[in-house]
């Protein structure tokens, strides 16, 4: 398939739509609505994120499960539609999300989601806790709990991004979605916001949970199904207010052997991200990096797995970068409207394998790529997102059969949150 002429179409949606008249609305209703949303995020943000995945967007509020009750369903959702240069076209009910959230007293708080994914062919529980609301400053969380590395994984609703996928940063390097059991604190202090978590940490010898040089750490998480937990790990994030938006550090320490080996195995994250909005110009920064102690002794405990064939090429360490920038062409354009047109670029660069472990069996960085897309998504409400975006990827030169190739695909899909 030729992708050069599906290169342009992205293109020629945003000059399409940016010459189209849109539907103003009324004034003083959109700020109704912009009030509305303003009270309800500063009063979830001001509890360091107490409703975990769900903030209500414009005039939006969780559906009450009866006319005095304080229990509340949300969640999400998305279809995607996805071809590739190498003549592949799929496509795929992603996910449907539905999660609860109930007021067991004035102080106690219940947060639940589950994601049932590909068509309901596959059930995962996505977070289960409780919050015990002290005050602004301290509060505790106990439970299955989202980490919170990066600035997707807490909020990964899809129409919170603007292309089809989420990003490989948030995918190859920070796991999302990615929950662990345990328990923390949580709070805030002036303009900063803070979670600190002590979990059960991720696995990197086990025949079904290890870590590998394409995913990084992604494969070592698991379903809290009676799943070892002898290797304990410490979470943390620190978010603080910006002009026009808001910058975050998050970090990840914790062991990974779980005691199959003398060695601990150590794994660490450290990820910086800056989100920012100016005028109608939109921009996501992030960069991070991983390190995994005890490369030598896991790859030849690995290698000697029988359930784990293949994975004995653990990398010492990690390293990516993202850099987008969005354009809201409705505000462009000075038009006040509730809709909204956002076109996008992003660049990425992904290297699971930035440096190769020691004694693994693949040494070669073909594992590492850059990928750039640019697309554009209409909302015509905040909670719906309609996305098109065209990728394309480019592998690093090495002797392995991907080194120095290249893969482009187009994508759409259809994104809600209720």
């Amino acid at each position: 398939m030729n992708y050069k002429k599906f290169l342009a179409l992205p293109i020629a949606m945003i000059m399409m739509f940016a010459t189209a008249p849109v539907f103003a609305a009324d004034v003083e209703e959109l700020e109704r609505r912009l009030n509305i949303m303003a009270e309800e995020l500063d009063e979830v943000k001001g509890t360091g994120g107490s409703m975990g995945g769900f903030i209500p967007g414009p005039g939006q509020r969780p559906r009450r499960l009866g006319s005095q009750s304080k229990t509340y369903i949300n969640g999400y959702g998305e279809t995607h539609y996805n071809t590739v240069d190498d003549g592949t076209t799929k496509i795929d009910q992603h996910r449907f999300v539905l999660g609860v959230y109930s007021e067991l007293n004035d102080w106690i708080n219940l947060n639940v989601e589950m994601d049932f994914e590909h068509a309901m062919t596959e059930l995962e529980f996505e977070f289960g806790y409780l919050d015990l609301m002290m005050n602004d400053v301290l509060n505790f969380r106990v439970g299955t709990l989202l980490m919170p590395v990066g600035n997707i994984n807490e909020y990964h609703e899809p129409n919170r991004f603007y292309s089809v996928e989420r990003p490989n940063f948030h995918k190859y390097l920070i796991p999302t979605s990615w929950q662990q059991g345990g328990a923390g604190i949580f709070g805030a202090v002036g303009d900063t916001n803070y979670r600190i978590y002590a979990t059960n940490a991720v696995v990197s010898t086990d025949g079904t949970r290890y870590f590998d040089d394409k995913y990084f750490i992604r494969k070592g998480r698991a379903q809290l199904n009676e799943v070892t937990a002898a290797d304990i790990a410490i979470t943390g994030r620190l978010e603080r207010k910006a002009p026009g938006g808001q910058a975050g550090l998050s970090f990840y320490t914790g062991d990974s052997t779980n005691g199959k080996i003398e060695q601990g195995g150590r794994t660490t994250l450290v990820v910086a991200d800056y989100k920012t909005k100016r005028g109608a110009f939109e921009y996501d920064l992030g960069i991070m990096k991983g390190w995994i102690e005890d490369t030598e002794e896991i790859n030849a405990w690995m290698d000697g797995d029988a359930e784990a064939a293949g994975a004995n090429d653990v990398p010492e360490s990690a390293f990516g970068l993202l850099a987008e920038v969005a354009i809201h062409i409705p505000e462009l354009r000075g038009v006040r409207t509730i809709q909204d047109w956002i076109a996008f670029a992003r660049y990425e660069l992904i290297r699971p394998n930035d440096t190769s472990g020691d004694s693994a069996t693949s040494t070669d960085p073909t594992k590492n790529f850059n990928e750039v897309n640019v697309g554009i998504a209409w909302k015509p409400i905040w909670r719906v997102a309609i996305k098109s975006t065209y990728w394309q990827r480019y592998y690093e030169e090495a002797a392995g059969a991907s080194g120095g190739t290249t893969a482009s695909g187009l994508d759409f899909s259809v994104a809600y949150q209720y």
